[in-house]
């Protein structure tokens, strides 16, 4: 009996021993801290924030690899805060260079300012056929295709075709609200509106081509179509709109992430 309760205590003990002889807790917050380099040197400063604060959640008691692993993060966040500022100035003067281009517009109940390239305004373009762009101030592009003529086309969308490929608006049915038609004494105007990814598409790829031709074919009920060359002060319209777009959209992520940045630095 008295064999078998030294045993019990030998295991006991040897267990004990192997435990004891396990990493610390400072050691495992080492090792934390030293894959969190690994992935800085790498690049990949995600996967680094995530270890480094791990550390003062799993390991609360180990304060001098919390240390080290706040100098690390602090110094992460202080150079994305400074990239951030960086975009913010940048996209600002983008901004300036082409609001002068554009004439604003803001209705009763409408959330956010509009702008319209000066040369599309209504007064300049209510009798002619052409390719309209606009933007709201959070940088939300809206395109148009304007149809003038004798006849009703009853048109539902339009493709681009340059000398290189072809780019398709979606397809807006008749008699729906962005789908409008008016009278003007004996002569027709249609006007569609697209919006989201695909008239963005559109957008961008007038915009990258705005010193080639660009033709516009209207797509109207069965097999009808109206064909049109975009006016060089269109495109260039297009291409403003497009680049203030960018400013807008820059502006407001980086103007989201400062305080938020500028919370995480500890000194």
């Amino acid at each position: 009996m008295a064999h078998k309760i030294s045993i019990s205590i030998g295991i006991s003990t040897f267990i004990l021993l192997l435990l004891s002889c396990g990493p610390s807790k400072q050691e495992l917050a080492q090792g934390k801290l030293n894959r969190a380099e690994v992935f800085l040197a790498t690049g990949d400063t995600a996967s680094c924030l995530l270890h480094l604060d791990s550390i003062a959640r799993i390991y609360p008691e180990c304060k001098s690899e919390i240390a080290k692993a706040t100098t690390i993060s602090s110094a992460i966040y202080t150079s994305q805060l400074i990239k951030e500022r960086q975009n913010l100035e940048s996209a600002n003067t983008l901004i300036g260079s082409y609001l002068k281009e554009f004439k604003t517009e803001k209705g009763e109940f409408e959330r956010y300012t509009n702008y319209i390239p000066n040369r599309q305004v209504f007064d300049k373009s209510w009798s002619r056929s052409y390719i309209q762009v606009s933007l709201n101030e959070k940088g939300d592009l809206t395109l148009a295709s304007n149809y003038y003529g004798e006849q009703w086309l009853s048109h539902t969308s339009f493709r681009i075709v340059t000398e290189l490929f072809t780019v398709k608006t979606d397809s807006v049915p008749l008699g729906t609200i962005n789908n409008h038609r008016s009278d003007f004494g004996e002569s027709k105007w249609e006007k569609v509106t697209y919006r989201g990814e695909q008239a963005e598409e559109v957008i961008k790829a007038i915009a990258l081509n705005a010193d080639k031709k660009v033709k516009a074919v209207f797509k109207g009920e069965g097999s009808s179509t109206y064909i049109m060359w975009l006016e060089d002060y269109d495109k260039e319209a297009i291409k403003a709109a497009y680049n203030l777009s960018k400013g807008f959209k820059i502006k407001k992520a980086s103007e989201q992430k400062i305080p938020e940045l500028e919370k995480k630095i500890k000194s």
